[in-house]
């Protein structure tokens, strides 16, 4: 492949390729996101049915900054029904509180057990509609890619993530759950993949 010797020449490949790439969607030209460099502030969000992490990050280029993290946390024994309204409120009132530009959450997966897959998809689902219904853009992301992003590789543990994540974020994380953590990584991964190449390799929205 040959390289490009000037910034000119980079500038035109990269105006080519989101030519093709607007042209080769069914509907249309994908709207215009923000520029890569512009201030953003992402949600993270490690979804489960009793304990949703979420992570807030404002980046700036390279610059990212926490802004808050925690867990959305239904107690053992409250019912299905009850988990859902939790985890929908919970993140509503996030978004009306720290106003997100874009949402990265985690891809869904399957468990042997199909009861525990159909549990997981709703309380994800529960997640996607609150943040259409207040039209936050989301993206999502799967483990693998979140810990490539992140770590460098996709087999990293929780521990190792964590580790990354308060390395990258200049923070401390002894005393935070892995599910906010992890909420983290997302952010991360979602704000460097949208650097990368103007946001070319992001993916398809939601």
């Amino acid at each position: 492949m040959a390289r490009c010797r000037d910034l000119k020449t980079l500038q035109a490949l990269l105006a080519g390729k989101r030519a093709a790439q607007a042209a080769a969607r069914p509907d249309g030209p994908a709207p215009a996101g923000p520029a890569p460099d512009s201030p953003r502030r992402l949600l993270g969000i490690d979804t489960a049915l009793r304990t949703t992490g979420f992570g807030i990050v404002d980046c700036v280029g390279t610059q990212m900054t926490a802004v808050d993290c925690g867990v959305i946390q239904t107690a053992p024994g409250e019912p299905f029904s009850e988990c859902l309204r939790r985890l929908a409120g919970g993140i509503r009132e996030l978004v009306r509180r720290y106003a997100p530009d874009e949402a990265a959450i985690e891809g869904a997966f399957y468990c042997r057990n199909v009861h525990t897959t159909l549990m997981l998809g709703s309380a994800r689902g529960a997640v996607i509609a609150v943040l259409a219904d207040m039209e936050i853009p989301i993206y999502e992301y799967a483990p693998r890619r979140v810990k490539q992003s992140v770590c460098g590789f996709g087999n990293a543990s929780k521990a190792q993530v964590a580790l990354l994540v308060a390395q990258f974020l200049r923070i401390q994380v002894g005393n935070l759950r892995n599910d906010a953590t992890d909420a983290l990584a997302l952010a991360i991964c979602h704000a460097q993949t949208a650097r990368v190449a103007s946001g070319l390799g992001l993916p398809e929205r939601l």
